[in-house]
């Protein structure tokens, strides 16, 4: 008789013991039985047993043919996710697998225009693009490498992609390409399809189980060699697998804020070294800690510093929105002279145009103007958004109610709408462009990625005059006929409390500033700001990414912030904020003497009630060279979880969303 380990996909304290008369290898899927129910599980490890033990050992009853063995290697890397992003194992490692279907088809049929395909002839690279290419490809026998490919926005960085997966899949092997999230997988599907008919299959949330299982197993039977999507692809076993490729590393999207809270670029990173393959990280405005990576020799830094067209990059034009000149009463208030004028003579030249403002809905604030009530959400410490003039929704938990005629304190009707949301954009611009086709891009809008191809494909045909959206139009997409863009209360992001608001808000304002002129007219930026001495206003301005990364890293090097500090985030949460605090202080004190640890807090997260539970936050600094296992052991067995009823507490190590 032999007796494994193994992990459930249910998120158990600890792993179970089960025997079985046959020799089972580690990564094999199995069924056990618990409480009577059927389930998938997982081969650990084979263990022994004392030869007296006190609990009954159920049998495995039966190897799960569908499922194929995880490799060694794969199991190696799953393993460090759970233990680093303090995970139950067993839910790690299920992720591994496609979800189950009840009809299961052996072939994915296959809708691609071959006609449309024929005879795509790649443009001829310029100089930087060639030197970048051979460099990467010069090490690309030596095993695990990260390379950190700097390049501007529209400088070809996806041709260097096409020029490296090329070789690969003319030896048979194959390549994993991340993107941020599903907002920007079409026209990277449509792209890579038109180079490699019949190669690319794709993963994403946006997916029905059975698309996802069709797709999942085509790269497993080596149907298609080009696997593209946002940080669960990872999870995907696939063969052969030769390069990975983040795009746009730097975006806060790759660190999954719930559940296994793991960040898909460090990730990838790590997978590419059990794997023992090179990684490539491809940004126009790097993450400041790949930077450093690549400063001090870490990662392979390669640089574009041209885009691949007769174009610059596009200077942008500051609005001061404090200045008189710039106001006009007849227009909207978030609306500049400037601005208004540049949209008339885009539209006059038969150009396109985008306005970008990063909040949803028409209003962001209604209150009584008589009593001063506000409406907030009954579930958490927010004011709700007023969406279509007639209902107030919460972004947060998806509270809904209609908005009354009057004051729900003193009955007035003196109700006052405040702030701007996209909604109210695209409304207000119809009224003083009622010709124009105005489009809007956000999650109110689009509800699926399906719609959101259809809008690219609108856009590239010039069915659209302007473009309005969210920071979904401003990642990594290619608008040939895009020559304006309008940065509408560009620096509202640089108030959070959040230390790396200002490194999100200069790759925010630069990505979306990098949309404009792309091919061979030059475009044309204008960031209307109500704070145009902000320091990061500067540096966009200056359009000097080093410049801002010296300055930025200066302060985080005082405070010990990422890249020169570690940094875990414990958030404990109750829907009774004295049991909250009681807990987390609880925890504070059996930390508080840890050598080589700063430990600040408790304190109220800065959205303290979301969906009826209160948040205190506790924040663990460290040095980056501590040994992080070690640490992990002595932090995680001090607070002694198992004794906290009636909270949870999320482990979020190297948070990337401080709110």
């Amino acid at each position: 008789m032999y007796y494994y380990e193994v992990a459930l996909s249910l998120a158990l304290k600890k792993n179970l013991i089960y025997s079985s008369t046959k020799i089972l290898e580690k990564g094999t899927s199995v069924y056990v039985e618990i409480k009577s129910k059927k389930t998938s599980a997982v081969i650990l490890r084979e263990i022994k047993l004392p030869q007296k033990n006190s609990f009954k050992i159920k049998s495995i009853l039966s190897i799960d043919e569908e499922r194929k063995k995880i490799s060694s290697t794969r199991m190696k890397w799953l393993f460090w996710l759970a233990e680093y992003y303090q995970y139950n194992l067993g839910p790690v490692v299920h992720l591994s697998f496609p979800p189950r279907i009840k009809s299961k088809e052996n072939h994915i049929k296959k809708k691609e225009s071959v006609e449309r395909k024929k005879n795509i002839q790649r443009p001829i690279l310029t100089v930087e693009q060639k030197k970048c290419l051979e460099e990467i490809k010069a090490d690309k026998n030596k095993g695990f490498r990260v390379h950190l490919l700097h390049g501007v926005t529209g400088s070809g960085k996806t041709e260097i992609y096409f020029r490296l997966i090329k070789p690969a899949l003319d030896q048979g092997k194959s390549v994993l390409i991340l993107v941020p999230e599903i907002a920007l997988t079409p026209q990277h599907i449509e792209r890579f399809s038109l180079c490699f008919p019949d190669q690319v299959a794709c993963f994403h949330s946006g997916l029905t189980p059975k698309e996802k299982y069709l797709q999942w197993m085509s790269v497993l039977r080596g149907e298609k060699k080009i696997l593209i999507g946002p940080r669960s692809a990872l999870f995907c076993p696939i063969p052969h697998l030769s390069w990975i490729i983040v795009d746009e590393e730097h975006e806060p999207h790759f660190k999954q804020e719930e559940k296994l809270k793991y960040h898909g670029r460090d990730a990838a990173v790590y997978l590419g070294k059990c794997l023992d393959i090179p990684v490539v990280l491809a940004s126009a405005t790097p993450s400041l800690e790949s930077w450093w990576n690549a400063k001090r020799g870490k990662y392979i830094y390669h640089s574009l510093k041209k885009r691949v067209f007769d174009t610059s990059v596009p200077a942008i034009e500051v609005v001061d929105m404090k200045q008189p000149k710039n106001i006009n009463k007849n227009l909207p208030y978030w609306l500049s002279v400037p601005l208004y004028k540049a949209l008339q003579k885009s539209l006059e030249q038969k150009e396109q145009s985008a306005l970008f403002l990063n909040r949803r809905g028409e209003s962001s604030y209604v209150f009584c103007t008589r009593c001063s009530y506000s409406f907030s959400c009954v579930n958490c410490d927010i004011s709700l958004t007023q969406h279509q003039s007639s209902h107030l929704l919460c972004h947060y938990c998806g509270f809904r109610t209609e908005k009354p005629k009057n004051c729900p304190e003193c009955k007035a009707e003196e109700l006052f709408s405040f702030g701007v949301g996209t909604a109210l954009l695209q409304k207000e611009l119809k009224g003083l462009f009622p010709k124009a086709s105005i489009l809007r891009a956000d999650r109110d809008e689009i509800k699926n990625h399906k719609q959101w191809a259809e809008i690219l494909n609108r856009i590239e045909k010039k069915e659209v005059d302007i473009l309005v959206g969210t920071q979904m139009i401003a990642k990594g997409l290619d608008f040939p006929h895009l020559n304006l863009v309008g940065l509408i209360l560009a620096d509202q992001g640089l108030n959070h409390p959040d230390f790396r608001s200002g490194e999100k808000s200069f790759q925010l304002i630069t990505q979306m500033a990098g949309r404009s002129g792309r091919r061979k007219q030059m475009g044309r930026v204008l960031l209307q700001s109500y704070n145009p001495s902000h320091p990061v206003i500067k540096a966009v301005t200056k359009g000097s990414y080093e410049h801002f990364v010296e300055e930025e890293l200066k302060c985080r090097k005082r405070y010990s912030y990422p890249p020169f500090g570690k940094l875990v985030l414990i958030r404990v949460q109750s829907v009774s904020s004295a049991r909250a605090l009681h807990v987390i202080s609880n925890i504070r004190n059996r930390l508080k003497n840890l050598k080589d640890f700063k430990i600040l807090g408790p304190a109220p997260a800065p959205y303290f009630r979301l969906r009826n539970k209160y948040r205190y936050h506790l924040l663990i600094k460290s040095s980056p060279f501590v040994e992080w296992k070690r640490a992990y052991t002595l932090i995680f067995n001090r607070m002694n979880l198992s004794k906290a009823p009636a909270v949870q507490i999320h482990i979020n190590p190297d948070p990337v969303n401080m709110l």
